[in-house]
């Protein structure tokens, strides 16, 4: 194998295993925080209707 084509696929892999790891740290928390943002949203509203109801 060439050096450059080694060096190329080390960054590549060494690319994906970053962006992988940078979205696990990064975009699961906020899609966590979302998530309970939309929660506790769609529960106020639905308590809200129900207040009105009764």
């Amino acid at each position: 194998m060439p050096k450059v084509l080694l060096f190329f696929l080390a960054m590549a892999l060494y690319y994906i295993i970053g962006i992988t790891l940078i979205t696990k740290i990064v975009v699961v928390p906020l899609l966590k925080a979302l998530a309970l943002v939309f929660f506790i949203g769609a529960g106020f509203i639905y308590s809200r209707k129900w207040r009105k109801r009764l």
